[in-house]
C-alpha cells in the first residue's frame, strides 16, 4: 500500500480505500474458516470517472488459488459498490487482484463485501462479453460497418461493448456469443463475415515467431450454428503476417485441422451442433501441435513470423454461394473460455536485446529496462549495481542472463532487486562479496547462477525482504563453498510479515562448514519476531550435500511452509520447524552414511506433518535424532524466540533403516508433546530405543507402526508391531519385499497421504513406511548431482 492500507476497504467508509501500484497487487480477505463464497461487492475509488481490470481467486489453504473472474472489468459509472458474482466455492481466503485501471497502473478499492452463497452457477451480472472472457489482450473485428470496412473494436472500449446478435454474453453468463451472417461486412482481404477476436499484446497487434518460445491458444467452445447452403466455418486460428496457417474448420459435420486452405487432419466425421469441445494449438520449435478435446490430432512443420491467434466465428459463406442472403442465415460460436499464454522472454510483444560488455554499459542497461528487455552479459569480469522499481510481466520479464552460462563473471559490486516485479538473473557466476537482495518485490527469479561469493566474515549470500515481497523463485543454482556465518538463502519479510508463495528448487548445495553453534543454515525461512505470520514457502527438490554449518541445515521460522522431495546426504545437522505452525515435510531422503552428526527432523510448534519421508545412516541423537518431536520451554504462549511445545504432530508412513537413534520424543525442554500421532512407520535398527520417550508424550497416539530391533536395539513402547518388513536394498535406499508384513498395514485415516516416497499412488489400503509397493512408474527418488543446479533438465 502507499499509506492508504488495507484496513480502509472493510470500514463502512467510502471516503478511505486502500491503494497499490502496479500490474496484479492484491489484497486478500480471510474469512477466518472456510465458507461458501457466491460473489464479491467492490466499491473503487473513482469509480465513476475510470474502469478498474482485476481478478478475483478463492483458496482454502492461501497458497493454492482457483481464479473465479479473470479480467473483470469495473462500470466506471458509480462510486457505490458493484456486485461480481461466481459460482459458489468454498473459500476460508478470497483474493482481489489489480491489473490498474483506464486511467493509470493504480489498484484503489475503497470498500469489499464477500457474500455468501447464492444459488448462482457463475451468472450474475454480465452486460459485456468481457464480463466472461478475459479480452484484455484482443480486439474484436465485427461483420457490421461499411463495404471493406467492417468494425473493429479495441480495448478500452472493448471493455465495455456489446452488440446484440454479433457479439454478446449469453443470458446465463457462460459463454461469448459470436454470430457473422453470410451477407455481413467482409475485410477487403477476405470473401467472407467474421466476428472474431484478433490477438493483441498491450496496444499492440501480437506478432510472435513459430521458431522462438511456445504459443499456446486453449479455446473451450461450441459450433452452434453454420450457413445455410455451405455450411462452413472456422473456429479458430494460427494466422502469420500474410495469412491463415492452420484451422479447425468446420464442413457439414465434419470438423478439419487445416494445413493452410487445406483439409489435414478429420477429427471427427459426426459433428453436432452445440456439442461443446476444446480447441488447442501449441507452436514451438517451428512446429504446430493441434489438439481436440487434449488429444493430440496433428503435427505441422512451420516457420513463420509475424504470428498470431484468432478465436470466433469466421463464416466461410456469402451471399454468392449461400442462400438465403439474409441475416437471418448465418455461421455461429458460443466461447466458454478462452486463453492464450506465450512461454518466452520475447515471444508475444517487442522485447529488446541488450547486449553488454561492460560494467557501465550493465548498469545503463538496468537504468533503461522495459518490461520484456533481455540484457545479455557478454564473456567477461563485472561489477553490478541495482535494479530499481523495474517492472515486467509474466509474458515479458525483464531477464538478465549471460551470453554463455557461466562466462560472466560478477566479481564486485552489490546487486539489489528493489521494489520490481518479474525480473529473471540467469547463468551468472557470483564471486563478488556482499549480499545479493531481493527487496520489496515480486516474481523475481535467480535461475541457473553459479555462487561461490568471497567471504572474509559473516555473510548472507541471498536475501529475500522487504514489505509486498513474494512469488519469487530460486532454482538450478549451484551453491558451494560457505565457511564464515550467515545463510546460502535467507527468506525475511517485513517487520511483521514474512515474504510470501516464494519457491526454492532443484538447486544444489554443497560444503557449508564446519560446524558453527548458530547462524549458518543453507537456508533460512523467517525469523522470530515474524514468526506467527504465513509464509507458505516451498522447499523442493533441493540436494544438500555435505552441509555441516549448523545445527538446523533448514530453519523454518514461520507459519504454513512446505517442505519436500529434497534428499539430505551426509549432512550434520536437521530439517528444523524451529518456530510456527503447520508445516508440511514430506517426500524427503535424508542418507547419513555413517557420518558423524548427520539428522533428519525435528520440529515445535503445532498441527505439523511428517510423512513419507527416508531415513537411513544417520548418527544423530537428541537434537540431532533422526526424527524429534522435541520438548517446549513454553507451551502456547511466551516470548516469540521460545521453543513452542508440540502439539497434534502426524508423523505418518516414513521409513527409518540403520540409524543410531530414530524417532525421539522430548529430548530437550520440560513440556513434551501433545496429542500427536506416530502411525504406519517401518523403523529397524540395531542400537537402542528405536521408539525413545525421553519424556513421556500427553495423549500420545501409536498406530500400525513395524519395528525391527536387532543387536542391542529393542523396540522401546508399547503397542508396537515387531516383525521383519523385508527390506531389500534397491539403489541408494531400501524397499519393502515381496510378502513384507508392510503390505496393507496400515491404519487410520490419514488423507493428505496420497503417493509414497517415488511418487507411486497408495491405492487400497496403504502399506507400512515411506515405501508402496507398486508396479507403476517410479517418479521421484534420491537426488544426485545430475538432477539440481545449472546444467539439469526442466
Amino acid at each position: 500500500d502507499d499509506g492508504n492500507v488495507p484496513a480502509n476497504t472493510i470500514d463502512g467508509d467510502l471516503t478511505t480505500r486502500w491503494s497499490a501500484e502496479g500490474d496484479g497487487v492484491w489484497i486478500r480477505y480471510d474469512l477466518g474458516s472456510a465458507q461458501t463464497v457466491g460473489s464479491v461487492s467492490i466499491a473503487w475509488h473513482k469509480g465513476d470517472t475510470r474502469r478498474d481490470t482485476f481478478d478475483v481467486q478463492l483458496s482454502g489453504d492461501g497458497s493454492s488459488w482457483t481464479t473465479v473472474l479473470a479480467g473483470k472489468t469495473s462500470s466506471g459509472t458509480t462510486l457505490q459498490p458493484q456486485n461480481y458474482d461466481f459460482a459458489d466455492g468454498s473459500a476460508r481466503y478470497v483474493r482481489v487482484v489489480g491489473h490498474g485501471n483506464t486511467s493509470n497502473d493504480w489498484t484503489s478499492i475503497t470498500e469489499t463485501v464477500v457474500n455468501g452463497a447464492d444459488g448462482g452457477g457463475g451468472g450474475g451480472e454480465c452486460d459485456y462479453p468481457a464480463d466472461v472472457l478475459d479480452l484484455r489482450n484482443w480486439y474484436i473485428g465485427l461483420p457490421i460497418g461499411e463495404e471493406e470496412k467492417p468494425l473493429n473494436v479495441e480495448q478500452p472500449e472493448l471493455a465495455t461493448y456489446s452488440i446484440d446478435p454479433w457479439f454478446r454474453a449469453a443470458p446465463d453468463c457462460t459463454a461469448v456469443q459470436f454470430r457473422a451472417a453470410v451477407n455481413g461486412v467482409t475485410t477487403s482481404g477476405s470473401n467472407y463475415p467474421r466476428s472474431e477476436l484478433r490477438e493483441m499484446s498491450g496496444s499492440s497487434k501480437a506478432s510472435w515467431s513459430s521458431t522462438s518460445g511456445t504459443h499456446t491458444m486453449v479455446i473451450d467452445q461450441a459450433i452452434t450454428a453454420v450457413p445455410q447452403g455451405r455450411p462452413n466455418i472456422v473456429a479458430g486460428q494460427i494466422h502469420d503476417a500474410e495469412n491463415d496457417v492452420s484451422v479447425f474448420r468446420l464442413e457439414g459435420s465434419k470438423l478439419y485441422i487445416t494445413d493452410g486452405n487445406n483439409k489435414h487432419k478429420l477429427v471427427t466425421d459426426n459433428y453436432v451442433l452445440g456439442t461443446r469441445f476444446q480447441a488447442k494449438f501449441v507452436v514451438s520449435g517451428g512446429q504446430i501441435k493441434a489438439y481436440y478435446n487434449g488429444v493430440l490430432q496433428a503435427t505441422l512443420s512451420k516457420s513463420f513470423s509475424g504470428g498470431y491467434f484468432k478465436a470466433g466465428a469466421y463464416t466461410q459463406a456469402n451471399c454468392g454461394n449461400a442462400s438465403p442472403c439474409s441475416n437471418s442465415n448465418y455461421g455461429e460460436v458460443k466461447i466458454y473460455g478462452l486463453s492464450v499464454t506465450h512461454d518466452d522472454d520475447q515471444g508475444s510483444g517487442p522485447g529488446r536485446t541488450v547486449n553488454v560488455a561492460n560494467s557501465s554499459q550493465l548498469q545503463s542497461a538496468f537504468g533503461n529496462a522495459q518490461a520484456g528487455d533481455r540484457i545479455v552479459l557478454a564473456d567477461g569480469r563485472y561489477t553490478i549495481g541495482k535494479i530499481t522499481g523495474k517492472n515486467g510481466t509474466a509474458s515479458q520479464p525483464i531477464t538478465v542472463v549471460a551470453a554463455n552460462r557461466g562466462k560472466a563473471v560478477i566479481e564486485d559490486g552489490q546487486l539489489e532487486v528493489l521494489n520490481s516485479s518479474y525480473v529473471t538473473i540467469e547463468g551468472l557466476q557470483w564471486t563478488n562479496s556482499d549480499t545479493l537482495k531481493i527487496t520489496g518485490s515480486n516474481n523475481v527469479r535467480l535461475s541457473r547462477n553459479h555462487f561461490r561469493l568471497t567471504e572474509e566474515s559473516s555473510l548472507k549470500w541471498v536475501l529475500i525482504g522487504g514489505a509486498n515481497s513474494h512469488h519469487n523463485r530460486i532454482d538450478h543454482n549451484l551453491f558451494e563453498d560457505k565457511h564464515q556465518l550467515g545463510n546460502f538463502i535467507t527468506i525475511d519479510g517485513s517487520e511483521t510479515q514474512q515474504s510470501q508463495h516464494d519457491l526454492i528448487d532443484h538447486n544444489h548445495f554443497r560444503d557449508i562448514g564446519p560446524r558453527a553453534q548458530n547462524e549458518m543454515e543453507a537456508i533460512r525461512v523467517g525469523w522470530s519476531e515474524i514468526s506467527q505470520s504465513n509464509g507458505y514457502t516451498v522447499i523442493e527438490s533441493n540436494l544438500f550435500e555435505n552441509c555441516d554449518g549448523d545445527p538446523e541445515i533448514i530453519s523454518v521460522k514461520s507459519n504454513d511452509n512446505t517442505v519436500r522431495y529434497n534428499t539430505f546426504l551426509t549432512s550434520q545437522g536437521t530439517l528444523s520447524h524451529r518456530h510456527g505452525n503447520r508445516g508440511s515435510f514430506h517426500g524427503n531422503f535424508f542418507l547419513g552414511g555413517g557420518k558423524p552428526g548427520t539428522g533428519g527432523i525435528r520440529v515445535y510448534g503445532q498441527d505439523h506433518k511428517i510423512f513419507n519421508n527416508y531415513f537411513e545412516g544417520l548418527t544423530g541423537t537428541g537434537y540431532d535424532a533422526a526424527l524429534q518431536l522435541d520438548g517446549g520451554d513454553v507451551d502456547t504462549s511466551g516470548a516469540l524466540n521460545a521453543h513452542w511445545r508440540v502439539y497434534r504432530a502426524s508423523v505418518v508412513n516414513n521409513t527409518f533403516v540403520n540409524n543410531v537413534s530414530n524417532i525421539e520424543i522430548g529430548a530437550n525442554y520440560k513440556h513434551a508433546p501433545v496429542d500427536s500421532t506416530i502411525a504406519n512407520n517401518v523403523v529397524t535398527g540395531s542400537q537402542g530405543k528405536l521408539f525413545n520417550e525421553l519424556k513421556a508424550p500427553v495423549n500420545m497416539t501409536y498406530a500400525g507402526n513395524i519395528a525391527w530391533p536387532t543387536g542391542s536395539a529393542s523396540v522401546g513402547v508399547a503397542g508396537v508391531r515387531t516383525a521383519d518388513p523385508l527390506l531389500a536394498r534397491e539403489g541408494a535406499v531400501h524397499r519393502i519385499g515381496a510378502g513384507s508384513p508392510a503390505i496393507d498395514a496400515g491404519t487410520g485415516s490419514h488423507p493428505f497421504v496420497t503417493d509414497d516416497m517415488d511418487g507411486q499412488a497408495r491405492l487400497g489400503t496403504p502399506d507400512a513406511g515411506a515405501d508402496e509397493r507398486s508396479t507403476s512408474p517410479v517418479t521421484r527418488g534420491p537426488l544426485t548431482a545430475s538432477d539440481v543446479g545449472p546444467a539439469a533438465g526442466v
